[in-house]
């Protein structure tokens, strides 16, 4: 009877273990070992905010559009000419932008960031168009 006992307590053991590793290297388990990773739009130039900035997984949505170069979304302008090639990813959009407009800025901080990221999606027919789509909070932290 003993020798019964131990046999289907090894057996439902290695069971339930070959069922977990089965589990694991047929991804079953992918959606828990991956973190989505989301950022907010820099803000720095703001005085203060309407809504949450908007909130964004920067990899997987340059990875879902196809975007390699990062001047597409991080471009440069000279004299009113988009600069080729050249990509401003490392400065503040209120840099270039302040938050009127007024002589010497073109476009005012908010609507630039509205122009560049709402025409690319209703160009491309692809991606949040509607504020809350865009400024979401996340409840429980960030």
């Amino acid at each position: 009877m003993k020798k019964r006992i131990v046999i289907t307590l090894t057996l439902v053991f290695l069971g339930v273990f070959g069922f977990s590793v089965w589990g694991a290297a047929s991804g079953k388990n992918k959606g828990r070992e991956e973190i989505q990773v989301f950022s907010r739009i820099e803000t720095t130039g703001f005085q203060y905010l309407k809504r949450p900035a908007a909130l964004f997984d920067h990899d997987e949505h340059n990875d879902t559009a196809g975007i390699d170069d990062c001047a597409v979304c991080h471009h440069v302008w000279d004299n009113g000419q988009l600069v080729a090639d050249e990509s401003s990813e490392d400065s503040p959009c209120s840099e270039c932008h302040r938050l009127d407009s007024k002589p010497g800025n073109s476009m005012a901080l908010a609507n630039a960031f509205h122009t560049q990221c709402r025409t690319c999606h209703i160009d491309g027919g692809k991606g949040p168009i509607l504020c809350g789509q865009c400024h979401r909070e996340i409840y429980g932290g960030e």
